[in-house]
């Protein structure tokens, strides 16, 4: 690697450092606001299946496994919302009509009343996963029982558990 390679791929990676302790800042900031407004929010998270195997993914700015998904912005309806957050978090360009819905739950483990819808998408092979290692800095195909055991956020466990019940029902 030449030195104008070598010197942009260390730009890269002091870019992409500082975008990540930027949005772990920004999300310490979004935690207090909820804190003491305690509002009520729409969001959406895409189970992404490839036969047994469901896309899981790591924020940078969280502890927790999680799922393709994020807040709906206004007027957006859930496989609107859905669509959005695949492109932006994992580079997967799919259309709304194809994501159904398949769980909600209502959450308020980050200081605010989060009603959250669960869509899902099967694919018959793993696509290629385009991530921007500053808010999502791993992303890839889980078994569902060994994703169950991973430290995963409190509704992706609890739309896992679902999933898992859902699809013993169906294998029989």
């Amino acid at each position: 690697m030449g030195r104008v390679a070598q010197a942009r791929d260390t730009a890269r990676q002091l870019t992409d450092a500082l975008s990540r302790v930027a949005l772990r800042g920004a999300y310490s900031l979004a935690m207090a606001y909820w804190f003491v407004r305690r509002p009520d929010t729409r969001g959406v998270f895409v189970a992404l299946w490839c036969g047994p195997r469901v896309l899981l993914l790591q924020n940078s700015y969280k502890r927790h496994f999680s799922m393709p998904g994020g807040g709906a912005h206004r007027g957006e309806e859930p496989a609107q919302t859905g669509a959005r957050e695949l492109r932006e978090e994992v580079g997967l360009t799919v259309e709304p009509a194809r994501l159904r819905p398949a769980f909600e739950v209502m959450d308020t483990g980050e200081y605010k009343r989060d009603h959250v819808c669960f869509l899902e998408l099967e694919v018959e092979a793993e696509p290629g996963l385009d991530i921007d290692r500053r808010e999502v800095v791993w992303a890839g195909f889980i078994e569902l029982e060994a994703a169950l055991r991973l430290p995963v956020s409190p509704m992706v466990r609890a739309y896992l558990s679902d999933a898992a019940r859902r699809r013993a029902g169906t294998a029989r």
